[in-house]
């Protein structure tokens, strides 16, 4: 999948959580004044009064909805930010040389003169040690051109 759609979709998740939690702090703005007249109206400073008990409980359903809803689009997004990464670093270890093997397991790193373990299984953490040796400078040695 490109990039481009990516973007569209995580900003379309994000526009979404931002919606939901609008939408829960009017309901919640909205809970407190019926709360609030409701208290006024038990405590005898106002005779009448037109709420509802299933408008003080949709209100607090719509809210735990929206919540919920909330919650699971950051899920979402969290997971789709983690693939991201674990395929970012994939990919820059591979251009960088680095493979992944089965003896002994995990991502490594091989010079003219010697082999470095990065991680075993994480490709973000490998990527991020293999950052911190090519910035010490171990770096491979390109071969020499074979003269004719």
């Amino acid at each position: 999948m490109s990039t481009q759609k990516l973007r569209a979709i995580y900003k379309q998740l994000n526009d979404k959580i931002d919606d939901s939690k609008e939408k829960a702090l009017f309901e919640i703005k909205e809970l407190k004044n019926d709360l609030n007249e409701l208290q006024r109206h038990l405590s005898g400073r106002k005779k009448e009064t037109d709420i509802q008990p299933e408008d003080l409980m949709r209100s607090v359903f719509e809210l735990a909805q929206h919540l919920r809803d909330a919650k699971k689009r950051e899920e979402v997004v969290a997971d789709m930010e983690f693939v991201a990464a674990e395929a970012e670093a994939e990919e820059y270890l591979l251009s960088r040389g680095a493979k992944l093997l089965t003896r002994p397991a995990g991502w490594h790193f091989q010079t003219s003169k010697e082999r470095f373990l990065l991680h075993e299984s994480d490709p973000v953490e490998a990527a991020a040690e293999l950052r911190k040796l090519l910035a010490a400078g171990k770096r491979l040695k390109r071969p020499k051109k074979k003269k004719s």
